[in-house]
């Protein structure tokens, strides 16, 4: 399982290329903490609770993915730090060659002081311990509970998937929920939600 960016990357560079995002997917060890959110607010949105964006929880390396829409080619980070804090990063798919221990913080910038991220997330700074490149850490967020999408409704959503109409929605899905167990996992409550 990997816990943080840097184990992120040592695993998407030690399985075959070239690498989709529900082959990533498919590939993390069960049982799964995972925690999905129909909220639009996100430059990695929901399309509704049909294609909600889901929480990989990797102990402090929380991921994200969504199975269609905006972002769908994207594996978001937020590796958790102290105080509500996380580290931001992002990593391409499909991967076709081997990443550097940079690419991921390199995607994220959008100008040399400051990510994109950094438009949502509050009080973003530099991480001067992470080496040979600007990497940042930022206010952490969650989402609102009254976007939470179940399990059983993805589980649901797989099964009416028809992979001849929706073929990268019903790969991401079935990655996800096709075989060991997934556990429902929760952001702790005193995080901050999108817009407090």
């Amino acid at each position: 399982m990997p816990r943080s960016v840097a184990e992120t990357v040592s695993l998407v560079n030690a399985l075959p290329k070239p690498l989709s995002l529900p082959c990533f997917v498919e590939s993390l060890a069960r049982p799964l903490e995972v925690h999905a959110t129909r909220s639009v607010f996100s430059a990695q949105p929901a399309t509704g609770k049909r294609s909600p964006r889901i929480f990989l929880f990797l102990g402090p390396n929380i991921v994200s993915i969504v199975p269609e829409g905006v972002g769908t080619h994207l594996l978001e980070f937020g590796e958790q730090r102290e105080d509500h804090r996380s580290l931001k990063a992002e990593i391409e798919f499909p991967v076709t060659h081997e990443l550097t221990p940079e690419a991921p913080y390199e995607r994220l910038l959008f100008s040399e002081n400051f990510t994109g991220c950094a438009f949502c997330h509050a009080q973003e700074h530099q991480d001067l311990a992470i080496p040979n490149v600007r990497a940042f850490v930022s206010q952490a967020l969650r989402p609102v509970a009254r976007d939470h999408v179940g399990i059983d409704v993805m589980q649901a959503e797989l099964l009416a998937c028809d992979a001849e109409v929706e073929a990268g929605r019903c790969a991401m899905l079935d990655a996800l929920l096709s075989w060991g167990t997934l556990i429902e996992a929760s952001f702790p409550e005193d995080m901050a939600t999108f817009g407090n």
